[in-house]
């Protein structure tokens, strides 16, 4: 498409998960340390995921593999878990499915970001302006936010454009409601 920009999100850090902490005696966040947990029972290997306490550094364990058998792991992922590979450790700590299967409650709230972006200025000169959105990991972050960070503009303006139909998408009722997700197309029309 003509006049489309692509802008990747770069999370700079990682959810945290939200649990009870038997050492503080309360709900604390525990954050991933990247490092993965391996043990080895007969024909059998379990693997997990490393949290720490951001307040008494007491762990918590993630199951990621269970009771599998050794032949059927892939093994440049073993050597992966062995090493402590810090993007499949960064994947795990996204990963909704593992987390969800860990019952693990995932708080973005304090997730920062970076924006890889095509530059462009709003002017009447393009009256047509598509927007890719890439995103590797969820970041449970609305789409005006991200919006008016790279626009330059309030917010509120963002939202009257998005109730006028300047500001549109597949699937977007209301602008102000809607999470970034991967390969999100955002049409303005100036």
């Amino acid at each position: 498409m003509q006049n489309t920009y692509i802008w990747r999100l770069i999370p700079s850090n990682q959810p945290v998960v939200i649990r009870s902490c038997p050492k503080c005696g309360n709900h604390s966040e525990y954050e991933s340390t990247g490092n993965f947990r391996i043990n080895a029972n007969q024909n059998n290997i379990d693997v997990w995921l490393i949290y720490q306490c951001c307040k008494c550094k007491s762990t918590w364990n993630m199951e990621i593999l269970s009771r599998i058998k050794s032949k059927s792991i892939n093994k440049e992922l073993y050597n992966k878990f062995l090493k402590n590979d810090q993007e499949l450790a960064r994947f795990y700590a996204f990963d909704l499915v593992t987390h969800s299967r860990n019952k693990s409650n995932l708080s973005y709230e304090n997730i920062t970001f970076e924006i890889l972006a095509d530059r462009f200025t709003l002017s009447h000169q393009q009256e047509n302006i598509w927007i890719e959105l890439i995103c590797d990991y969820p970041l449970d972050i609305r789409l005006d936010k991200i919006l008016s960070k790279q626009l330059g503009i309030s917010r509120e303006l963002i939202k009257k454009m998005g109730n006028n139909g300047q500001i549109n998408g597949i699937g977007i009722r209301d602008i102000t409601k809607v999470k970034v997700n991967n390969g999100m197309l955002i049409n303005i029309l100036l």
